[in-house]
């Protein structure tokens, strides 16, 4: 069995259809201390992904005063990446009391919020963050369709929301099908965000293809 197929397998146990919150937290506290020896680059490659995409988005100049909340954050492999291209204001959500101690030891992020985005009382202030960035989250018993709603409370107007998922969840997903993307979309009718990227990326996880959302905040 090769190492890429062990790292399927565990990803999968904290994906497993039913799991409650608290179960899926447990899962990754459990796995927390070996996350960042299986979820390497060339395997799990979505932190990599939306690090190319924040900065895209956000110029040199810019990265030091761009205020960015990584949410479900895990270890921090992206605030890591992030902290190495000039991002200094970087604050996290990630309700694994594991991945937070892992995370900490980074010293890369400021702020720390131990809360289920979507499920929990964020206790976030509002219009703060000029990037919001999920990278691995949208998944089976992970972030709720309403977690979006948050993401974009938090942001302020003209900041972006950036998602990397996934291409499969939109459908495989139950808690997604035939509402996640109308969810998004809709909130675009309404005038909450405007669509700016949409792409799908091959190499995700495990071969798995990805999907690239970015939004900006109206």
């Amino acid at each position: 069995m090769t190492d890429k197929t062990l790292t399927y397998q565990m990803n999968q146990m904290c994906f497993q259809p039913g799991l409650k919150p608290k179960q899926v937290i447990s899962c990754y506290d459990s796995w927390s201390a070996s996350y960042d020896e299986m979820m390497v680059d060339g395997t799990y490659n979505g932190p990599k992904m939306a690090l190319e995409e924040v900065l895209d988005h956000v110029p040199v100049h810019l990265r030091s005063t761009c205020r960015v909340l990584d949410v479900a954050a895990g270890t921090g492999q992206l605030g890591t990446m992030l902290a190495s291209t000039g991002f200094r204001l970087l604050d996290a959500v990630e309700p694994s009391l594991g991945m937070l101690r892992i995370l900490r030891e980074k010293n890369v992020y400021n702020t720390l919020y131990d809360v289920y985005m979507g499920n929990d009382d964020t206790m976030i202030p509002s219009d703060t963050y000029d990037v919001v960035v999920v990278v691995g989250a949208m998944g089976e018993n992970h972030l709720p369709v309403t977690s979006v709603d948050d993401m974009i409370s938090v942001t302020k107007p003209g900041g972006l929301v950036i998602i990397v998922m996934r291409k499969e969840n939109l459908v495989t997903v139950e808690a997604y099908r035939d509402k996640l993307q109308p969810h998004m979309d809709a909130l675009v009718e309404r005038g909450f965000w405007k669509r700016v990227t949409h792409k799908v990326v091959p190499y995700y996880f495990c071969d798995k293809d990805g999907l690239v959302l970015t939004y900006k905040v109206l």
